[in-house]
């Protein structure tokens, strides 16, 4: 079985309709293995809550419904969340000593190039990315690809 590892921003555009959606959703309706860092629910929590008070384009009704819907994919196992362990910040220390790369990005990337079985790392952070690719990580623009049907 494939296995993926949705970065925060692929993962989002399962929630909000933008550039990409189409690909995000069609790993959603693929048998294969998709994976978060724990740092992603904070994440992505965070940026639907931005929604509401800075952006102002959802409702509070909206938000709990995004919410509920994000935090279901979690409960009926639609992602599989990646423990955040000491490992990691170790491999993210690592990462970020190399080049520059934001706290959060550091986490995301070496969640995955830590993970026992390699995944193809989802992306739509150009930079990001380019950075997955240096790891060693295969990767999916979800701005400019389509997951092949497996």
């Amino acid at each position: 079985m494939d296995a993926y590892f949705l970065d925060t921003s692929a993962l989002f555009k399962r929630y909000r309709p933008e550039e990409g959606s189409a690909a995000v959703e069609a790993l959603f309706n693929q048998q294969a293995a998709r994976f978060i860092s724990e740092i992603t629910l904070l994440e992505v929590l965070s940026n639907l809550r931005r929604l509401v008070d800075v952006d102002k384009i959802v409702t509070p009704e909206e938000f709990d419904t995004l919410r509920a819907t994000f935090l279901k994919d979690i409960a009926d196992e639609n992602l599989e969340v990646v423990r955040l362990t000491s490992t990691i910040i170790v491999k993210s220390l690592v990462i970020a000593s190399q080049r520059y790369i934001t706290p959060i990005d550091a986490i995301q990337l070496a969640t995955a190039v830590s993970m026992a079985e390699t995944p193809v790392f989802v992306c739509a952070d150009q930079k990001l990315l380019r950075l997955a690719t240096e790891e060693g990580l295969e990767v999916l623009d979800v701005s400019r690809d389509v997951p092949a049907e497996k």
